[in-house]
């Protein structure tokens, strides 16, 4: 009778599982098929565009990717020097200010920390108007540097907080005993601190990365020159301009604006989850 009983209840819970799989498998299928479509159309003429747009390409039109490449290529190298710059001073910034806060006592040092968690209730709509007011008097208008010292400014927020906890959750030991061997703060956040929060720098990497690639509002309200342009608005303009007549070439473009993302995402995914999850368990 129990036998029959556990045959049953293992047999229910099997049946739930193979549902939630099954509606998972259907929800990333309906996510990749924009993916999909705008991939498929980037390799097709106007006429098979507007003749059958269902159907697959007869012969892969690699002009669309020439135009494409040649009207976005430097936009894209500025975007990755400029995303590269602000995610290693973000980092910079991130990590000793978190060691600061994690390890040095200080007057109010819990109000300016708690001051510092505040800002991320603001949303980032309303700097917009700060922050081009400072852009203008300082004379950054149309430099790569507007484009970072903001980012940077903004980004650290959140990397201060998951700094502090990740450098504060280490063994109180480790430092005690560096501290004994005759190792500065400096050393200590060097050799101990910075290394054993590896995860966290890496989750806060790809974050900042994400965010900063995705930025459209702030690039269009700083930057004028085509060639200091970021992917996100050189993407639209090439739209404008090339859309009503070229949509093989449009969709192109938005294939090569995609590819950072993806090769991102192919090679940073398992960092981001171990930096997610390395707070999890306190040691």
């Amino acid at each position: 009778m129990k036998k029959n009983i556990f045959s049953k209840k293992f047999i229910k819970e099997l049946s739930f599982q193979s549902v939630i799989e099954i509606v998972m498998l259907l929800i990333m299928v309906l996510l990749f098929v924009p993916v999909m479509v705008m991939l498929i159309m980037s390799f097709k003429t106007n006429w098979e565009i507007y003749n059958s747009f269902f159907a697959l390409p007869k012969s892969i039109a690699w002009d669309n990717y020439s135009i494409a490449f040649k009207k976005l290529s430097v936009n894209m190298l500025n975007t990755l020097f400029v995303i590269a710059v602000a995610v290693a001073l973000t980092l910079v910034v991130a990590g000793l200010s978190g060691y600061v806060f994690a390890r040095m006592k200080f007057p109010g040092k819990n109000f300016i920390y708690f001051a510092i968690l505040a800002l991320m209730m603001i949303p980032g709509i309303l700097y917009l108007a700060p922050n081009y007011n400072l852009i203008q008097r300082y004379g950054l208008y149309n430099t790569r540097w507007a484009l970072i010292f903001p980012w940077v400014s903004g980004g650290q927020v959140l990397g201060i907080i998951l700094c502090r906890n990740a450098i504060e959750a280490l063994p109180k030991d480790l430092f005690e005993a560096a501290k004994i061997e005759g190792c500065g703060e400096i050393n200590s956040l060097v050799r101990i601190a910075l290394p054993l929060a590896t995860p966290m720098l890496s989750t806060i990497a790809v974050m900042k990365l994400v965010d900063y690639y995705n930025d459209f509002i702030w690039p269009m309200m700083v930057i004028e020159s085509n060639s200091k342009q970021v992917i996100t608005v050189a993407v639209k303009v090439f739209t404008s301009s090339v859309g009503t007549t070229e949509i093989g070439t449009m969709f192109a473009g938005y294939v090569i604006a995609t590819i950072p993302l993806f090769i991102l995402f192919m090679f940073t995914s398992r960092l981001y989850m171990e930096g997610m999850t390395a707070g999890a368990v306190k040691g």
